[in-house]
């Protein structure tokens, strides 16, 4: 069978499920290929190719561009298989009802995708198959256990991503070690997906160093890379024997500069220690709230001033560069909150930080709270994966929300010149959100971005066109929402 993967690929960060999904499909002799929307269009792939299978991987906030894509493709080839996997249909799987896609995956879907090729090309149906919703069966069938040995799944198929495109071409490649994450922040989706595999195996899983230290190096053997970025929730929780193995053979057989992310409060100096051996370049260590009751109370993050700034000088101590997160325009807190986060930022040294507008996503503690107490009523329509879109709670005025627009840009702008921030949170937080200010931030971004946070080592002419490609999609939206 031929299966097509639709993709907008963003930030280069590599969709590893439809990489390992793909990989699966060709040990099982079916062919695949790659749509990248940003870089094709859709609806003439579909016409040149004439897929079994279109799949589509999403999270909530791009789901309506493929939705309606699917649309269109039905309305030319309604005998064509369309499905959708990833975090929206996990947490939102009631859509399919008034969607056009044949079914969706929830939870991993590696064995549930086997299931359907086999399914499809011995002409059988696919409802019954585990994790598997269709409009027929309304609901999954309970999800299959979860893959605990995760070394025992194929390498991602990384040509049909990187081979004659910009994300091959770019030398920063993205990885996983592991799978899960034990913590319970609220405005997150790991607490409803540990809820979802109760009983059904281990959740926090990780690939043996040896088997991430074959896969960055199948990678670098094939294309540029200059920098690795690690985008496990939390890449290591203490300094054992993993780690130290890590340390070792990172060190030792691959040698690329990486970046991690992890919490301030589990970070101990053997851990920097380990990581800066390894070559370790940036670690991420989101503070999301500089309030500390915001902080524990609404977000769940159980953490103090104090141990935030002392992870943060950790780093420093060992020349590692810090990137951190802070959301802004929380359900009932201020604009004095959200500067409080950047003033927390700023103590703690951050070399870079970002500051998302809060969206309540389905699946997630504080997203339903928001819902119960009438803050927001849920249109997912509505829901983008830009950071920088208008609040969408009615609990903030006009006024609040432009200066939440403006501080998702500007914030990160005082982080990197703090003499700019009494000028930025007293006064041009306060104009009226424009242009200049994303240009601004953009700016900085890719300045610092490039120079600390990722080894990318691209001439400048590349970096240029990847920064323009950035700024213009979103003044793009910018004007689009005017």
């Amino acid at each position: 069978m031929k299966v097509l993967f639709v993709c907008k690929i963003e930030s280069f960060v590599a969709p590893l499920g439809p990489m390992i999904i793909s990989a699966i499909a060709r040990e099982d002799g079916h062919e695949t290929f790659l749509c990248d929307t940003r870089e094709e269009d859709p609806l003439l792939c579909v016409e040149a190719l004439r897929p079994d299978i279109v799949a589509y991987s999403s999270s909530t906030g791009e789901a309506k561009h493929y939705l309606r894509l699917n649309k269109e493709i039905k309305k030319r080839f309604p005998q064509m298989f369309t499905i959708m996997g990833g975090p929206h249909p996990t947490f939102f799987p009631g859509f399919i009802r008034d969607s056009t896609l044949d079914a969706i995956c929830v939870g991993e879907g590696e064995g549930a995708f086997r299931d359907i090729l086999g399914a499809l090309s011995e002409g059988r149906f696919v409802e019954g198959i585990q994790n598997i919703v269709t409009k027929k069966n309304g609901s999954p069938v309970l999800p299959r256990g979860l893959v605990e040995d995760l070394d025992s799944l194929p390498f991602p198929d990384y040509p049909l991503f990187y081979d004659q495109r910009m994300m091959g071409r770019y030398p920063l490649k993205s990885f996983m070690v592991g799978r899960g994450c034990p913590y319970n922040c609220t405005y997150c989706f790991n607490a409803g997906w540990r809820r979802l595999y109760q009983g059904k195996g281990k959740v926090l899983r990780r690939h043996s160093v040896s088997y991430v230290v074959e896969n960055i190096l199948r990678v670098k053997n094939q294309w540029p890379l200059s920098c690795v970025k690690f985008y496990d929730d939390i890449f290591c929780y203490r300094a054992d024997e993993w780690l130290e193995e890590f340390s070792r053979k990172y060190g030792e057989e691959v040698g690329t500069p990486f970046f991690i992310l992890t919490r301030a409060d589990i970070l101990t100096e053997e851990m920097v220690k380990l990581l800066k051996h390894a070559g370790c370049k940036t670690i991420s260590m989101s503070i999301e709230a500089g309030n500390p009751e915001i902080r524990k109370g609404v977000l769940g993050r159980d953490m103090t001033d104090d141990q935030i700034i002392n992870a943060y000088l950790l780093c420093g101590k060992y020349g590692i560069h810090t990137f951190t997160n802070c959301i802004v325009g929380l359900p009932e807190s201020t604009i004095a909150n959200d500067i409080e986060s950047v003033d927390l930022s700023i103590k703690a040294g951050a070399t870079w930080a970002e500051f998302p507008i809060f969206f309540p996503y389905p699946g997630t503690e504080l997203g339903d709270r928001v819902v119960g107490m009438g803050m927001y009523t849920p249109d997912y329509e509505e829901m983008h994966t830009s950071y920088m879109y208008r609040s969408p709670l009615n609990c903030f005025t006009e006024r609040q929300k432009n200066a939440q627009m403006n501080l998702a840009v500007l914030g990160a702008v005082a982080v990197v010149f703090p003499r700019l921030r009494n000028l930025i949170v007293e006064h041009l937080i306060h104009w009226r959100h424009n242009r200049f200010f994303t240009c601004l931030y953009y700016l900085v971004k890719m300045s610092v971005l490039r120079r600390k946070i990722y080894v990318t080592e691209t001439g400048f002419w590349t970096s240029l066109r990847i920064f323009l490609r950035s700024l213009t999609q979103e003044l793009f939206r910018h004007t689009k929402d005017a």
